[in-house]
């Protein structure tokens, strides 16, 4: 455990420092969580459980209560999917057939129903699957779907607002939309653009590796469609293979946001072998209780998460993903905060969330939002916190969700107030709003913002959005998200200040903070609460 006292000297050294937030405080946390000791802190290993209880252990020394009903973990049940390789999927068109190989021409992360399933039927291609009133967009009208497989591709339309784009490219609404429509099973579909932007084989990397959906009392996994349990994902070349001679025209139609839904002159079978297994790993909680008799029965939440992908097939010899920025970055951050706010007495509680399984679906916080340790309508915010690529310091943050909440008021407030700027997401395909756990928060009704790094650096001769692609093409989800990549300590500094204020301003206002009105996400989830009326 050589390595572990030294991080904890080397955290309790940065700590005797007067700035309130310390890069060598961000660097002991992250040395040690990012460590090859946790392995890469896959949800539900003993690296995992490691990183937990550090977490745990400085929740203590910063001096917070245990926030999940009297103890530091809050126990999350999982069910385990694991795809297994006879898995096939074959396409059939006349009297000719083509069988594609799991992990090879297509992945799955398994059906979580089911140790075999087997469904054969029609093609139905629903151009992004999507079903968007408020955009005046529907891909099923004029589809029957009904017991045929549909294929889709990712994303929604460029037209749409960012963060309301982000919600319908969700794999879980689309999932939901088509299972209401009565599909047996979903093909997502490849562009040109997705295999340039995500690599195959990372994909395949990744879905080797297996799925998890916590459990509900009765043992059924959560956000799983009885109906629609099976879907499968294929690369460009099998893309390309299912639509034929309609390939190219297809994706410019996608390109454009204009697809052309259409019955498909082919059949399909998938027949996919899975393994189950019950897990258990935890969401760490800790608590600050607030100083106002009024408000302390509200709790403002921070959430980061602990996860990362584990072990994998090996990337030029390493199968460690360490995830040192994703997330171990947040979690460092989210630690300095505790330890800062604690003397300011904020007058509502607050919750610190480092959660379980984000890389799995953003399972963990799902869990906690839908099973708070507090009474339901007391957490009346989340403040997310989620991979500082930190290799350059910056001048401007990145607000996802400002629009829609008052959160986003208060973020404009602490920008003013610091002088720093704020830039809308240049990479609107990657789909932020909806792949980190605020998402859940939001789809309880919860009001919640995510503020991302940003990409405006203080060396005026970095070009930071374009550092940002390459290193989502290369290291991101991937063994070589480790120590071998340049870090600036002090890049998470500025982050770390500003979502402090954010939390402090939101703790301590009257009011807790409402939806903005007529918006997209305060009018869809905004009573979800039980069914409880959420201010708005």
């Amino acid at each position: 455990m050589r390595l572990l006292a030294a991080a904890l000297s080397l955290f309790i050294t940065a700590g005797s420092t007067s700035s309130p937030f310390s890069a060598d405080a961000i660097r002991a946390h992250m040395t040690f969580l990012a460590s090859d000791l946790l392995e890469g802190r896959g949800t539900a290993t003993r690296g995992y459980r490691i990183a937990a209880e550090y977490v745990a252990a400085q929740y203590a020394l910063a001096g917070l209560e245990p926030g999940a009903n009297g103890q530091w973990m809050q126990e999350v049940p999982f069910v385990q999917t694991t795809t297994q390789p006879e898995s096939t999927v074959t396409l059939i068109r006349d009297d000719s057939s083509n069988e594609l190989k799991v992990f090879e021409h297509f992945i799955t992360y398994g059906d979580p129903l089911h140790g075999e399933k087997s469904v054969e039927a029609g093609v139905v291609f629903a151009g992004f699957g999507i079903t968007a009133p408020d955009q005046n967009y529907d891909d099923y009208r004029n589809l029957d779907v009904r017991g045929k497989i549909v294929a889709i591709f990712n994303n929604a339309p460029r037209s749409f607002p960012t963060a309301v784009r982000a919600h319908h490219s969700s794999s879980l609404n689309k999932t939901e939309n088509a299972a209401r429509r009565g599909a047996s099973a979903i093909i997502f579909l490849s562009s040109p653009q997705d295999a340039q932007r995500t690599p195959w084989t990372r994909q395949i990397r990744q879905a080797k590796v297996g799925s998890m959906h916590w459990t509900r009392a009765d043992g059924t996994p959560d956000s799983v469609q009885r109906s629609l349990s099976s879907t499968v994902t294929f690369g460009l070349e099998s893309t390309k293979l299912l639509l034929g001679t309609l390939a190219d025209g297809m994706f410019a139609d996608i390109a454009q946001g204009t697809p052309k839904p259409r019955v498909l002159p082919l059949r399909a079978r998938l027949h996919l072998f899975s393994t189950h297994a019950t897990k258990k790993s935890p969401n760490v909680v800790g608590l600050l209780r607030g100083s106002d008799p009024g408000l302390r029965g509200e709790y403002l939440v921070y959430t980061a998460h602990l996860d990362h992908i584990g072990i994998t097939d090996p990337v030029d010899g390493d199968a460690i993903n360490n995830g040192l920025f994703d997330n171990a970055s947040g979690i460092a951050v989210m630690l300095e905060i505790a330890k800062a706010m604690i003397p300011q007495k904020p007058r509502r509680s607050i919750l610190f969330v480092a959660t379980t399984a984000e890389e799995k679906g953003l399972k963990g916080a799902d869990y906690f939002a839908n099973n708070p340790p507090v009474p339901s309508g007391a957490p009346v915010g989340d403040i997310n916190i989620d991979m500082l690529v930190m290799t350059h310091r910056m001048r401007d943050v990145v607000p996802m969700g400002i629009e829609t909440n008052e959160l986003g008021d208060m973020a404009r407030e602490v920008a003013r107030q610091m002088n720093v700027e704020l830039t809308a997401d240049p990479f609107p395909d990657e789909v932020l709003f909806v792949r980190s756990d605020q998402y859940p928060f939001i789809r309880r009704g919860i009001p919640a913002i995510y503020i991302g790094p940003g990409y405006k650096p203080v060396d005026p001769n970095v070009n930071a959005e374009a550092e940002f692609a390459e290193w989502l093409r290369t290291r991101y989800h991937s063994p070589k998200d480790d120590f071998s990549q340049p870090v600036d300590w002090s890049a998470a500094l500025l982050l770390a200040e500003f979502d402090y204020r954010l939390g402090l301003m939101a703790a301590n206002r009257d009011a807790r903070p409402r939806w903005k009105p007529g918006d997209f996400f305060g009018e869809t989830f905004g009573r979800r609460q039980d069914g409880a009326s959420v201010p708005r």
